[in-house]
This record gives structure tokens, sequence and C-alpha cells, in this order.
């Protein structure tokens, strides 16, 4: 069910209308579908890179990266290999953490990185889920600069570190 939501975003979603280094724009939808598609960390960590440093590059954003976070949201909701969910929360958390890249913010684009961070705010439990896996570090990066509600955020922590105390997570 996620990868189909996922697909509907990416094929919603006029991408040649959005920036990215190097132009390349038009590479982002097959990209997000391999990292969706994506069976082992290979796979995984090649579509990642063809993301990484394309829509957000060492912490600066280009325009491509808001429509990204919905279809990384609407993946995270399906099945998805582990590998996979690992590069989708970290690509992510590279956005979310990030700002406008200079060109973005001399085209007037200075809220960039608000932006994604409340597209992220729609995926909200999306994340809240992720806390008692492996990918728990990463999901609570996410939410401590997501989540609006830091009271929230605490008890929940609690009560994953109360419920995984000495169990594997996966």
């Amino acid at each position: 069910m996620g990868r189909q939501l996922a697909e509907v975003e990416i094929a919603r979603i006029r991408w040649e209308e959005f920036r990215t280094l190097g132009n390349r724009s038009g590479a982002v939808p097959g990209a997000l579908r391999r990292l969706l598609a994506a069976a082992d960390e290979d796979d995984a960590l090649a579509a990642y890179w063809d993301l990484e440093n394309v829509v957000v590059v060492q912490g600066q954003l280009h325009s491509a990266a808001l429509p990204t976070v919905s279809v990384l949201l609407a993946g995270l909701l399906g099945e998805l290999s582990a590998d996979a969910r690992d590069l989708v929360l970290e690509l992510l958390q590279q956005i979310v953490m990030g700002e406008s890249d200079e060109d973005e913010a001399v085209l007037g684009s200075t809220d960039l990185g608000d932006r994604c961070r409340e597209a992220a705010r729609t995926g909200l439990w999306v994340v809240y889920r992720e806390l008692g896996t492996r990918r728990g570090e990463t999901a609570q990066a996410i939410l401590e600069r997501i989540e609006s509600e830091k009271p929230r955020l605490a008890a929940h922590l609690a009560g994953v570190r109360g419920k995984w105390r000495g169990t594997p997570r996966q």
C-alpha cells in the first residue's frame, strides 16, 4: 500500500518545476522508486546517493526536497526492506535538518527548511512508529526537529525505552 501511495505522489508532482543540484530534477522520480523498491543494501545505497547530494547537499536544501518529503512518508506506510527503510528515514532526517541552499534563498525560497519540516509533520505518527526499531535514533532526531509538542515526544521516548530495554530491535 505504501509504495502505491508513494507512486501516486511521484506521478502527481511536476518534478521539472523543482530545482536540484546540477539540474537533475528529472532523475528524482526514478531514484525515489528505486529506493522504495530496493531489496538490499547495495540497491538502497545507490538510490539514496542519487537523492542525497541532489535534493539535499550537506544540509543545503533544493526545492525538490519539499515534494520528496511526501513521497518518503508515503513510502514509510508500506512494506520496505529493512535497508530501504533505514535510508528513507536517513534521507528524511537530512531534509528536516536542512535549510535553504544559497541559490534557493536568492530566488526567494528562504523558508524551504521550515516548509520541509511542516510537510514532515503531516507524517508525524509514521515517524513515531519507527522509535522502537533499529531506526529509533534516526526517528528520534527527526521528531526532535519536527515535533511541536515536546512533552508528547518525551512521553513516547520514555515509553519506548521502558518497552525495549533489553529486547533486540528490528
